[in-house]
């Protein structure tokens, strides 16, 4: 840790807790390792519809305080409280951090109304692969005005500008997990030997496709074999038709969405963990892969796609494969592996987890903060 942690920090996020997604849970977790370690931490973010007493409720526990920014049925109205508010708190602020595209914009007009303050953006990867040519020179020249970027892959730095690239300094700093929130899994039996897992929304990107595509072959060599598929159902219906058409339907089942807990005892009664995202041809892609972190924290290894940032989020050979998501016999041989040596994968999994606890991460953001205000 460098100097005393007394510097006030302002954090805006596009997504925040109680609502559910990855940007949202990344900020919860900088926010409140950041007040764990003696910063004054106030947070502005995006909620969008939640009920008043279990907002309040949520609000409550925090060790930082929280300014929501209820999602209005006028947009026009959400931006105008978002940037009133955020010209407000940074008044009062050190340094400013950024998550997310409309928040990353918001620098053009803080650095107006906030001089003498620090701007830290963090990237997570969709933000920079925007397909609108006019919001993509507006994230540049947005990022052209920060002290110093953090980026959550090896693969989200590289989107990145050349201008931006040569301009500021970006560090890369992954994505954490809390190692105890997983301690306490109730370890049910699964069907499927092995059983193989896939947790979140049932899309393109997410390419549960892929590993039904697999299947015929994995039964070949595992014909006990079970793929558990874990999530918000949005293209449901066609895999379903697909693993009837490539006769391996009663391989698979579907859970729909669950509970966080019930999430995680799936999670730790299931053998590996299977990421095959797609890079698709809007640019939707997987950011990082906290997923699979999750997963080693159960001491289940995973086998990832190798598009996207999932490279960062698996050690190859030791914590998991990585693999062509298209590639039946990468998959298959995958598979293979693992499971013949599943003992130590799952011993260098759990790990692997460890290291990126989020109180240990933590202090590589505190790094960068005293970094980028010169202390």
């Amino acid at each position: 840790m460098i100097g005393k942690n007394d510097k006030n920090i302002l954090l805006i996020s596009s997504e925040f807790p109680p609502n559910v997604g990855g940007i949202g849970n990344h900020a919860f977790n900088v926010a409140k390792y950041l007040s764990l370690n003696g910063f004054k931490v106030q947070v502005l973010a995006d909620i969008i519809d939640i009920h008043n007493q279990t907002f309040s409720k949520f609000q409550s526990g925090l060790s930082f305080k929280l300014y929501p920014v209820f999602r209005q049925k006028m947009v026009v109205i959400t931006y105008w409280q978002r940037i009133k508010k955020a010209i407000q708190l940074s008044q009062k602020s050190d340094v400013i951090i950024c998550s997310g595209k409309f928040q990353l914009w918001l620098i053009l007009l803080l650095k107006i109304v906030a001089t003498n303050k620090k701007f830290l953006a963090i990237v997570h990867g969709s933000e920079l692969d925007l397909k609108q040519v006019w919001a993509k020179k507006l994230t540049d020249k947005s990022l052209l005005k920060f002290d110093a970027i953090i980026a959550v892959s090896h693969f989200t730095a590289s989107l990145l500008s050349k201008a931006v690239k040569t301009k500021n300094n970006t560090t890369i700093i992954h994505n954490g997990i809390n190692n105890n929130e997983f301690k306490n899994s109730n370890n049910q039996p699964l069907k499927g030997t092995p059983s193989i897992i896939t947790i979140g929304s049932v899309t393109e990107r997410k390419g549960q496709e892929n590993v039904i595509f697999a299947l015929p072959n994995l039964l070949k060599k595992f014909p006990q074999l079970h793929y558990h598929i874990v999530g918000k159902p949005v293209i449901q219906s066609q895999l379903q038709n697909l693993a009837k058409n490539l006769e391996v339907a009663d391989a698979v089942t579907f859970h729909g969405i669950v509970e966080r807990l019930t999430l995680i005892d799936l999670l730790a009664a299931s053998n590996v963990k299977m990421m095959l995202s797609n890079y698709t041809a809007d640019g939707d892609f997987e950011g990082f892969g906290i997923g699979i972190i999750e997963a080693n924290a159960l001491a289940k290894p995973a086998i990832g796609s190798k598009l996207g940032g999932i490279p960062d989020a698996i050690n190859d050979t030791v914590s998991g494969r990585l693999v062509d998501p298209k590639n039946v016999e990468e998959i298959t041989a995958a598979l293979q592996d693992i499971m013949a040596n599943y003992s130590a994968y799952s011993t260098q999994a759990l790990q692997w987890a460890k290291q990126h606890d989020w109180a240990i991460l933590i202090h590589q953001y505190i790094n960068v903060i005293y970094q980028t205000c010169n202390v």
